[in-house]
């Protein structure tokens, strides 16, 4: 079972705000970033969890005790 996916820390930090419930656009207001550095975080958060959307990557989050 893989538990190490290698995010790095703001991408750990943007997965957390995504098992919140927080928007693409929530988290770029939070982090003080643009929408496309937030999009890029978020696509490469689902390719290193090897899940399809954001629902799949916070219920692994969770489960796994990754945020």
């Amino acid at each position: 079972k893989k538990t190490d996916y290698n995010l790095t820390t703001r991408e750990a930090q943007i997965l957390k705000l995504i098992t919140e419930g927080y928007s693409n656009t929530d988290i770029a207001n939070e982090l003080l970033v643009s929408i496309n550095t937030t999009k890029a975080h978020v696509a490469s958060i689902l390719q290193k969890l090897e899940v399809d959307d954001r629902l799949q990557a916070a219920l692994k989050a969770i489960k796994n005790k990754i945020v």
